[in-house]
């Protein structure tokens, strides 16, 4: 079996997990990913989990509740190969359930895998350049996964990896320039205070604003909202009225 770069479909799937639409969430694009990777041939499950930031929890999603069962398992007890993937960012392929190594490694999750069915596992990191860590699952039977479905997995996996992290990117510029617009318009309407003070009190800009500065500390208010108001109030109901 050969990665099936040549085909349309799965050259779609990559894109979708790649470039996400706007109105989707980290669960969605998780979501899509542990379908697609379900599909992979010799794959009878799959789920996928990443933390995006420290102290908060994790994101993930399954391919059925066989999946969902075992990424909890992962996540609630802090052990299986998917802890391990995520934790040193390398795959473990095939890991057989059977194996006594697997019992004593992860004693409650091989015990609920074996429970399910499932003989063995193969975990694949999900990273890009730090921003995310967590890994998808790839639950089958042992050594029915052949490498080349294990390195399509891996694929997918990168692929959602990028998706998420643009994303990420994505949401923290709008957040700057948000901030940025508002920084900008507060200065706006602070200089234009001025100015206006300037006149009314017949001072310079520079003797305005330390007027404007400290009326806002005396009276615990935002400098742009006392601006504000002498820009859009009469200067009788301001508290520098025209002398």
């Amino acid at each position: 079996m050969s990665v099936p770069l040549q085909n349309p479909p799965a050259a779609a799937t990559l894109l979708l997990l790649v470039d996400a639409t706007e109105g989707d969430e980290d669960e969605d694009i998780l979501a899509r990913l542990a379908r697609s990777a379900a599909a992979v041939p010799g794959v009878d499950a799959a789920s996928c989990a990443i933390t995006t930031r420290p102290g908060h929890a994790p994101h993930s999603a399954a391919s059925d509740d066989v999946a969902e069962q075992l990424e909890r398992v992962q996540l609630e007890l802090k052990e299986g190969p998917c802890r391990d993937a995520a934790r040193t960012r390398r795959a473990l392929n095939d890991v057989p359930m059977t194996h006594p190594q697997s019992r004593v490694r992860w004693p409650t999750f091989t015990r609920r895998a074996l429970d399910a069915g499932i003989t063995a596992v193969t975990a694949l990191p999900i990273s890009h350049r730090g921003h995310l860590t967590g890994s998808l699952d790839l639950y089958h039977q042992h050594r029915s996964l052949h490498p080349a479905g294990a390195q399509w997995g891996q694929m997918l996996a990168d692929a959602a990896a990028i998706g998420l992290a643009h994303r990420t990117e994505l949401r923290t510029a709008r957040v700057r320039h948000d901030q940025l617009e508002t920084a900008l318009t507060s200065r706006i309407l602070i200089e234009q205070a001025k100015g206006i003070l300037a006149e009314r009190l017949d001072c310079t800009t520079d003797a305005a604003f330390d007027r404007l500065r400290g009326h806002a500390r005396s009276h615990q208010m935002k400098l742009v909202d006392l601006s504000r108001d002498i820009i859009t109030n009469p200067h009788s109901a301001t508290p520098f009225a025209r002398r």
